[in-house]
């Protein structure tokens, strides 16, 4: 046997040794039937940043529950394997991989392991979680939610699962491309240097749910009907799913151009400007040129609000005209 291959198998009794008194004093202690009962829980990160040459088990995990303080930092210290090289791209381990490592490392301590689907390490550097980088996300939007007024909540991130920086004192700097709008909204990530440079740049999304009160009937509202006040409440909604569809609740008069159910919000396509001329009315129809103004009376052929075109019908001639309504007794064509 060679003296290097003696080394190695000369560490990895101690390894055991040391795992095997671990297993023994927690036995011993009035934790002894935790290991069994599952009052405590190795849980090994997505993610890990090691700075020595060899990852230990205090580098990739975090400890939960009934655990000695003396035996978690004996845990904490048990070596594992060689750290990647510094300067090299994350190094990933799939889960069936990280078992059988954690398996010879940690004997029968690894069924006491929560294993992630991958566990990738980088050497030196820092490495952000996805709840990081949400936090992060969250901190910069939240500005922009308020000022929109009403109640906000974020869901739904589209973010990487963590991100590595090569070097501990690199920042990020999350930008939004436009206004914080209710829905899906785009943002970019920018990995930027102590200097302010930028080094690496990554997209993200997040779903914005804004509750805003709209105006709904207090019945149901039927085509051609007026829109009066009395007929209105205000009900909070999700603008998410309305957008700038729903009516603000000003202008008109208006009246129902489709039927809306009691408590639905007022759209813009369900009222249409409520008719100062109705089919069949007298008015005058005015006639304007640079030069010219002449009036004739005239029959409405349909109903129309102001700004609206309509046609009408001259009494005298019985010839058909479209004009724009100006109020309740003038039409208006150029």
């Amino acid at each position: 046997m060679t003296k290097a291959v003696f080394m190695n198998e000369n560490r990895k009794i101690k390894v055991l040794f040391l795992v095997a008194a671990f297993v023994v004093v927690l036995w011993a202690s009035p934790v002894a039937a935790s290991k069994q009962d599952t009052s405590w829980r190795i849980k090994i990160k997505s993610a890990a940043v090691v700075n020595t040459p060899r990852v230990t088990l205090g580098d990739i995990a975090e400890f939960y529950g009934e655990l000695p303080a003396q035996t978690k930092a004996k845990l904490s210290g048990v070596e594992l394997w060689n750290a990647p090289s510094v300067g090299r791209k994350p190094v990933r381990v799939n889960r069936k991989k990280l078992r059988v490592a954690l398996k010879h490392y940690l004997g029968d301590l690894v069924s006491n392991c929560i294993i992630p689907s991958s566990l990738s390490m980088q050497s030196g550097g820092r490495v952000m979680s996805e709840e990081d980088l949400k936090r992060a996300v969250v901190k910069v939007l939240t500005p922009q939610a308020k000022l929109g007024g009403g109640d906000y909540k974020f869901r739904d991130f589209r973010l990487p699962e963590h991100l590595f920086f090569k070097d501990s004192m690199d920042g990020l700097r999350v930008k939004i491309p436009r206004a914080l709008t209710p829905g899906s909204n785009s943002f970019r990530m920018e990995v930027v240097s102590i200097d302010g440079q930028v080094l690496r740049q990554l997209s993200g999304s997040v779903f914005v749910d804004v509750w805003k009160p709209v105006p709904c009937p207090v019945r149901p509202l039927n085509r051609k009907e007026l829109l009066t006040p009395d007929l209105i409440t205000w009900k909070s909604k999700n603008m998410a799913h309305l957008g700038d569809r729903v009516w603000d609740g000003k202008g008109g008069p208006w009246r129902i151009k489709i039927p809306i159910g009691t408590g639905q919000p007022i759209m813009n396509t369900s009222i249409e400007p409520a008719p100062v001329i109705s089919r069949g009315d007298k008015v005058t129809l005015v006639f304007k040129s640079k030069h010219l103004k002449l009036t004739v009376p005239v029959e409405s052929l349909e109903d129309g609000g102001v700004g609206q075109n309509i046609t009408v019908r001259n009494l005298q001639s019985k010839r058909k005209i479209v004009g724009t309504v100006i109020n309740a007794q003038t039409v208006q064509v150029k």
